[in-house]
């Protein structure tokens, strides 16, 4: 009996939610846990207006083209790989214009393959997105107001804004402001991956209270 509740612990242990605010982070650089596949711009910056302040992580794919910008500007969390889970960030995309956005990955193999759901308050959409053997594809969803590309939605530049995706199998639910969006049904990434964020732009955007609850 002893044992059976050992074994249950320790998978409840192995499936607990990781949290991280950044706080305890060195400024000016990644976090522990944290790497960046390419030489994008990703550090830790002290914010009066993070959520859950001192700290927030600030993330630009940069202006120029030195090594490595043609990589996905990518920063990932390297505590967790998993098929299942729920993964939530606030984010606040910093400007209005050039192209600046944010967004959030899952299932990451490699920069060449991984799920990205971005998000920008210029093209004012939320796309989820499919990134396979380096081509990206925009994959249909259920729901939601139609964009150009992806599902319209109003997206502030300057204010934080919370994003959550759902992910189990093949499922996949999104929610915006705690509310759900959309929902899309895609297998082409089944395999675990790891989790992370993205970054769109000169100024990019900035992230805090990142969240992973493994589910499988």
């Amino acid at each position: 009996m002893r044992t059976l509740v050992i074994a249950a612990a320790l998978s409840l242990l192995a499936y607990a939610a990781e949290n991280v605010n950044y706080d305890a982070a060195r400024k000016g650089q990644l976090p522990s846990g944290w790497s960046a596949p390419a030489a994008h711009d990703w550090e830790v910056r002290p914010d009066k207006t993070a959520p859950s302040g001192p700290n927030v992580l600030e993330g630009s794919s940069g202006s120029g083209s030195g090594a490595g910008k043609s990589e996905p500007p990518l920063a990932l969390f390297d505590k967790v790989v998993c098929r299942d889970g729920d993964l939530s960030v606030k984010f606040r995309i910093d400007g209005s214009s050039g192209g600046n956005a944010a967004g959030i990955v899952w299932r990451y193999q490699d920069p060449n393959n991984y799920y990205l759901l971005s998000l920008s308050a210029d093209e004012g959409n939320i796309v989820l997105r499919r990134i396979r053997n380096g081509v990206a594809e925009v994959i249909p969803t259920s729901g939601g107001k139609r964009a150009a590309v992806g599902v319209a939605e109003t997206i502030h530049a300057g204010q934080w804004h919370v994003v959550k995706v759902r992910f189990r199998a093949s499922k996949v639910e999104v929610f915006f402001g705690n509310r759900s969006i959309f929902t899309a049904d895609d297998s082409g990434i089944l395999a675990p991956g790891k989790t992370g964020l993205w970054a769109k732009g000169a100024k990019g955007a900035a992230f805090d209270d990142f969240r992973i609850d493994k589910k499988g």
